[in-house]
C-alpha cells in the first residue's frame, strides 16, 4: 500500500466545537458479575516470543531512536507505518 503525501494542508486536526468544555475521561464501569479480571489472548507472534524467551524490546535501539528524536534527525516512514497498520488490523479481524 502507498500512502502520498499531499503537504501539510492534507491534515486535519478536530477541535472541540466553540464553546463545547473540555472534561476529564471517566474510567469504564466494571464488568458484570463484580469480578476485575479480564482475559488476555496472546497473538501467536506475541506467544512465540514469549516462549522463546526473548526480551520484549532491544534497549539499545530504543536508546538510539531517542536520541535521534532529542537531535532532530528522526524521521518516520509513513509506508512502514500504514503497512504494519494493516498487517495488525487484518490480524485482529481473523481473530474476531
Amino acid at each position: 500500500m502507498k500512502i502520498t503525501q499531499k503537504g501539510p494542508d492534507s491534515i486535519k486536526v478536530s477541535r472541540p466545537a466553540q464553546g463545547a468544555e473540555a472534561r476529564p475521561a471517566t474510567p469504564a464501569p466494571a464488568p458484570a458479575g463484580g469480578s476485575e479480571l479480564s482475559q488476555v489472548q496472546l497473538s501467536a507472534l506475541a506467544t512465540s516470543q514469549l516462549s522463546a524467551g526473548e526480551a520484549p524490546f532491544n534497549a539499545e535501539n530504543v536508546e538510539r531512536i531517542k536520541q535521534a528524536i532529542r537531535n532532530g534527525e528522526f524521521t518516520v516512514n509513513a509506508e512502514v507505518v500504514a503497512d504494519r497498520l494493516l498487517e495488525i488490523e487484518s490480524g485482529l479481524a481473523r481473530q474476531s
